[in-house]
């Protein structure tokens, strides 16, 4: 994300006649002043007293004063479970909890010198609580906060999952900074209202520094994230990778907040090139892009993390950095991940790239194409935002975690519920008409993965980071006729609707003359510009949003719309398919002896609880219907049945009373398998048991009964529910 550029009224003492630590901690100072990290002269002060040497005497001087971490303490395996934290993040911190003095604050993952820090900012009259699961941190805070004259810090060992009794204060700590990286946010409690709350949230295995603060018992950010690394939570708290490797490829898949899916059967998908998909979105080589991966974790089912062994042979082009794993999606057999292409240098020498998507597995090209197709939606609607909008509430007693950890954009936890909200930044077009009552428009190209390839349509584009529409659009007919409109102003603003009525994309239309005939115009982007009358846009290969735009304006009466002036909305729809869609379900017809497999539904199942069925379920997408058989059988009853043993025996044809979406289900009957019923999702089935096939037990799924009365005479297919 964005830092601030704005600089503090700060002012900075002279450097001459200093020993060495006080000369290098303003040295250090004046480093964060410049980079816009120090905003406000209270924590520039704080960072220009405190002697950060002195809480890492380990190390020089020089070294506890570079712009780095200072590791202090490492587990038996070799990894830093505490250190004091890099100045410049510990800087943004404490900018972002506007600490005042008399705040009572509570710091969480202790060192130090943060907390001394945060003395500094709350003065005498304030109160700071320092908490730590580790004693021998806790006792190293302690010593040196004596050391250093910040003493009256209230240093505590303790899980920090479940504070002690009395450790909050009446209406609780007016900021809470955590220090450590947490997948979880469970101190909403702890926290006053409008409180202010800085942590390091983990979200699908990225970390973000986020500040919150506390309205109506909820969190709300309002500062941009920052991308960041600190060392993990202990405890309680401590989040799981959820990791995953497919066999044979050092290759791993990570679902940090998600179910984690079956892996085995991606392994013949690395074996073979992978297809790309272009996006034609561009990123320069030093600007982040974790505001698309956090966009791509919420709106695709599915995602994961992809991390690859640095030293094997794993068939994964373009593999991610060790510390920063790649976004990806599993579609059954397939999966595609994030990637990039070098395309140039760029302006700055540092590289320009192009994102793309590689597809893997035998679907792998639809895979990527539906990843390709969300970039494109962030780079359309978001990317010009300067952050999300995070929402926390906490988890009542008796919410279901379940019945929302499914919804786009929707994280949730032990304790509490993440919502990332993303605000839609318009695109631009120019509807740009002459004397004559003609509209100009241009023809794009139909060989590039782009919006409405082949098409007729207004000129414009993305608005991109820090600019408004009208930035925008002035810069869009720059870079693509190399002109300046003067007289643009709003006219509309046009909304694109999937065919349910979803929104897909939002455009702001401006309108001005131009009276330049088309051949005279330097076209730089696109095949060909042409002015246009109303009547002939029936005959052309039109974008619909630009027809519906074309009709407004020839049947307005009057000019619509003004500068920074709420404008008319036109709607256009995208064309619905009629074409029926099903949902397709395998079911397994396991018959030993003259009787078959069935289990007992859980009591609380949401579909015919404590009542007999096949061992069944949905086909995941981009997954076929004897896959899905197979993974079904291993994951509800343990059965290894290979997917060359299955027979197709049946195909029932429901559809549910009072449902409009109808349901194909697919009975499969194996020759032989592998190992004994289990009762491998408890929460679903309470048992498995044989029963003969002209005694089925009483209740017994409906449509079961009838598939297999259907199986015992012959007939492959019957209809269900039609009448």
């Amino acid at each position: 994300m964005t830092h601030s550029t704005e600089r503090p009224s700060v002012t900075t003492p002279p450097t001459t006649d200093l020993d060495e630590a006080t000369a290098l901690r303003l040295q250090l100072a004046d480093q964060l002043v410049t980079a816009g990290h120090i905003r406000t002269p209270p924590v520039d002060q704080a960072l220009r007293t405190v002697p950060r040497h002195a809480f890492a005497p380990e190390v020089p001087v020089r070294k506890a004063y570079a712009n780095d971490i200072v590791a202090t303490r490492h587990s038996d395996e070799g990894l830093i479970t505490s250190s004091i934290s890099a100045p410049w993040l510990q800087a943004d911190m404490l900018e972002a909890a506007r600490l005042q003095p008399g705040h009572r604050v509570l710091e969480i993952g202790s060192g130090g010198y943060n907390a001394a820090l945060i003395a500094e900012l709350v003065d005498p009259t304030g109160h700071v609580t320092t908490v730590d699961i580790d004693p021998a941190v806790t006792e190293r805070a302690t010593r040196f906060l004596t050391q250093t004259g910040y003493d009256h810090v209230h240093v505590v060992t303790t899980d920090a999952e479940h504070l002690p009794t009395g450790i909050v204060p009446d209406g609780g700590f007016d900021a809470i900074l955590v220090t450590v990286d947490t997948w979880d946010l469970p101190w909403i409690d702890a926290l006053a209202e409008d409180g202010r709350l800085v942590a390091p949230l983990r979200l699908h295995g990225y970390t973000w520094a986020i500040t919150f603060t506390k309205r109506d018992g909820a969190l709300h950010s309002d500062e941009p994230l920052i991308v960041c690394g600190f060392v993990a939570m202990q405890g309680a708290g401590a989040w799981t990778a959820n990791r995953r490797t497919i066999p044979g490829t050092g290759v791993h898949l990570s679902w940090e907040d998600g179910t984690p899916l079956p892996v085995d059967q991606l392994a013949p998908a690395l074996t073979r090139e992978p297809v790309v998909a272009h996006t034609q979105v561009i990123v320069r080589g030093q600007e982040p892009f974790d505001a698309l991966t956090l966009y791509l974790a919420g709106a695709l089912p599915g995602f994961c993390r992809l991390s690859v062994d640095p030293d094997g042979e794993n068939g994964v082009l373009n593999p991610p950095p060790k510390h920063w794993p790649g976004a990806a999606i599993v579609r059954g057999t397939s999966l595609a991940r994030l990637a990039t292409e070098r395309i140039g240098d760029g302006d700055d020498g540092n590289g320009l790239y192009e994102f793309v998507v590689h597809g893997y597995g035998p679907h792998g090209h639809l895979a990527a194409q539906e990843m390709a197709e969300q970039v494109l939606h962030w780079q359309r609607n978001h990317r010009a935002a300067l952050c999300p909008r995070i929402t926390v509430h906490p988890l009542a007693d008796g919410d279901d975690p379940a019945s929302t950890a499914d919804s786009a954009h929707v994280f949730v936890k032990r304790h509490t519920r993440v919502a990332i909200g993303w605000p839609i930044i318009p695109g631009t077009a120019a509807l740009l008409t002459d004397d004559d009552g003609r509209y100009l428009l241009h023809l794009r190209s139909a060989n590039k993965p782009i919006w409405r390839p082949g098409q007729w349509a207004l000129l414009g584009g993305n608005t991109e980071q820090g600019e408004t529409c009208d930035q925008a659009i002035a810069r869009e007919l720059d870079e693509e006729i190399g002109l300046a409109v003067p007289d643009l102003t709003g006219f509309v603003t046009l909304d694109t609707l999937d065919a349910r009525g979803a929104f897909k994309d939002r455009v702001r239309v401006y309108h001005g003359t131009l009276n330049t005939p088309a051949h005279e115009i330097e076209l730089r982007e696109g095949i060909q510009l042409r002015w246009t009358r109303i009547e002939e846009i029936a005959e052309m290969t039109t974008d619909p949003g630009t027809a519906a735009v074309l009709h407004a304006h020839h049947n307005a009466h009057q000019p619509r719309g003004r500068q920074n002036a709420a404008l008319p909305v036109v709607e256009v729809r995208e064309p619905r398919d009629h074409r029926s869609r099903s949902i397709v379900g395998a079911h397994l017809v396991l018959i030993r002896d003259g009787a078959v497999l069935l289990g007992k539904r859980h009591p609380s199942s949401a579909f015919a609880p404590s009542t007999w069925h096949l061992p069944a379920g949905h086909r995941e997408d981009l997954e076929s219907a004897v896959t899905c058989m197979v993974r079904e059988a291993e994951e509800e009853t343990g059965l290894r049945i290979p997917e060359r043993d299955l027979s197709l025996v049946h195909v029932l044809d429901l559809l549910d009373p009072g449902s409009t979406t109808p349901r194909i289900g697919l009975f499969f009957a194996p020759s032989r398998w592998e190992g004994e019923p289990l009762v491998r999702e408890p929460e679903c089935c309470t048992e498995w048991r044989f029963w003969p096939l002209d005694a089925l037990p009483e209740p017994t799924v409906e449509y079961t009964r009838v598939a297999l009365d259907a199986i015992s005479r012959g007939s492959l297919y019957a209809p269900m529910g039609w009448s």
